[in-house]
């Protein structure tokens, strides 16, 4: 009975210990928020499909965006994601670690709003 109560104790301190380890990159709350604090993530709806978001961003030069999440149909987008409660599209969703920081309807108000603006 002892040995079995030993093997539970050393265990047990064993799962303790691993449960004590810290993740490098922070998981972010909700797959489309950004998990750089110094940088934005990006949701674009719109009818046709981007070919090459990175292309989009050196176009516009972009620097603070880490990742563009893209989808074509306004409707399966607010099935997916209710609490954005998108009008129209294309639309255009900037969020940060935690929280939808922009909405735009335009592809200009969002490249206005991403040059004049920082994450931090």
């Amino acid at each position: 009975m002892n040995k079995i109560l030993a093997v539970w104790i050393i265990i047990s301190a064993f799962l303790a210990g691993c449960s004590n380890i810290t993740e490098t990159e922070s998981t972010p709350v909700h797959p489309l928020f950004s998990t750089d604090e110094n940088k934005y993530s990006l949701l674009m709806v719109r009818e046709t499909e981007m070919a090459d978001y990175n292309n989009w961003l050196e176009e516009n030069q972009i620097t603070n965006v880490k990742k563009i999440h893209g989808r074509t149909s306004l409707k399966e987008t607010n099935g997916e994601y209710k609490f954005l409660e998108l009008e129209k599209s294309p639309a255009y969703v900037v969020f940060d670690t935690k929280s939808v920081v922009y909405k735009a309807y335009t592809e200009e108000d969002l490249i206005k709003f991403l040059k004049e603006n920082s994450p931090n």
